[in-house]
């Protein structure tokens, strides 16, 4: 896709109809989306999560009986590896917005956690790669994992974090992007039974990971678990390829970052005029037409009431002057309305901060 495409794509609207399908052509209604292709992604979602919790679960035992690290030195590395993939998660999300698209940035990342996972598996297997065997409770001195074992098992440890981290952010909303919003009470109970179904796939998998995978690490040795997790992962990213030809594909729409900045700059620029209009917005920019967007597609956001201040962001200059105005002093209402958005949602995000911090 062109750039002038992609940036026409953006428009000023949430133009519910633009979805491609994998060959980069407009999607049929009747050929790609809805719950169907939505099922695929639920298969990736049950895998990823399957594998990724019975490394999660095991791994400090793994840590302090196999690597040979201090007990306090395991629950560091421990934590470490789930903090990265809680960031990454913003990393992948970012990627997928504004550069490959869900689709494409679930594939690369998959084959990433499923190589961490292949090299973690391997690494179990061989003794060439590990301390020499001693119990680390005994109380006896036992080699810790160093130089070329320790740089093996870091590199795979955080090859797994860096896919599960960015894969984890796509796999809802695109399974999300497979419903049509033509029919918002349509879509509400679509995508109700959706996430309902998202939600129950994940426990699956996670019921699945810390029973019987656990059970195959602690009975069968961590190299034949790590290898059954590398399974599930591969047959997760099966599950996705194998939904190419249904899904919706939502194109990146570049830096989801310059739009925010040029409302706040705008806003700030245009702070001392006053608003003429009764409804606080005067200006809205036309929605653009292009190639493959159907006619029907819409503005979605209302008006926001709070944070008016940003309102000015969308004030034509009362200079007198007809010249276009630059989009860092004139920006449409629908940018400033899905930044009063990304705001308002900020406290329910720090409520979640305190939350995870206990859990972890």
């Amino acid at each position: 896709m062109d750039i002038q495409t992609r940036q026409n794509l953006r428009g000023d609207c949430m133009l519910t109809e633009v979805s491609l399908d994998w060959r980069g052509k407009p999607c049929k209604p009747n050929k790609h989306g809805g719950m169907r292709a939505a099922c695929f992604v639920l298969g990736i979602q049950a895998f990823e999560i399957m594998a990724i919790a019975a490394v999660g679960n095991n791994l400090i035992t793994y840590v302090f009986n196999e690597m040979h690290f201090p007990l306090s030195e395991s629950a560091n590395i421990v934590t470490n590896f789930v903090g990265t993939i809680f960031i990454l998660s913003l990393v992948g999300g970012f990627l997928s917005d504004s550069y490959l698209g869900s689709f494409w940035t679930m594939l690369i990342f998959g084959f990433v956690e499923l190589s961490g996972l292949i090299l973690l598996s391997v690494q179990a297997h061989l003794p060439q790669l590990r301390p020499p065997p001693c119990n680390m409770m005994s109380g006896e001195h036992c080699m810790e994992a160093k130089g070329f074992k320790a740089v093996t098992f870091f590199l795979a440890l955080y090859l797994v974090a860096l896919g599960s981290g960015c894969l984890k952010p796509n796999m809802i909303s695109h399974g999300a992007d497979q419903f049509r919003n033509d029919d918002p009470d349509d879509q509400s109970r679509k995508l109700s039974t959706y996430f309902n179904t998202a939600y129950f796939s994940f426990c699956v998998g996670e019921l699945i990971a810390l029973t019987v995978l656990v059970w195959v690490q602690m009975r069968s040795g961590m190299d034949v678990g790590l290898g059954v997790s590398a399974a599930a992962m591969a047959m997760g990213l099966i599950s996705l390829v194998c939904g190419a030809p249904f899904y919706r594909n939502k194109p990146s729409q570049g830096s989801i970052f310059t739009p925010i900045a040029r409302v706040f700059v705008a806003a700030f620029a245009k702070r001392k005029q006053v608003c003429l209009s009764s409804s606080g917005v005067p200006h809205t920019k036309n929605v653009p037409k292009h190639h493959g967007v159907s006619s029907q597609s819409v503005c979605n956001l209302s008006h926001i009431h709070k944070f008016r201040f940003l309102d000015k962001a969308c004030i034509k200059s009362q200079d007198g002057c007809n010249m276009k105005e630059s989009p860092w002093k004139l920006c449409s209402k629908a940018e400033v309305e899905q930044v009063k958005v990304i705001l308002s949602v900020i406290p329910i995000f720090a409520c979640t901060i305190i939350f995870n911090t206990v859990l972890a």
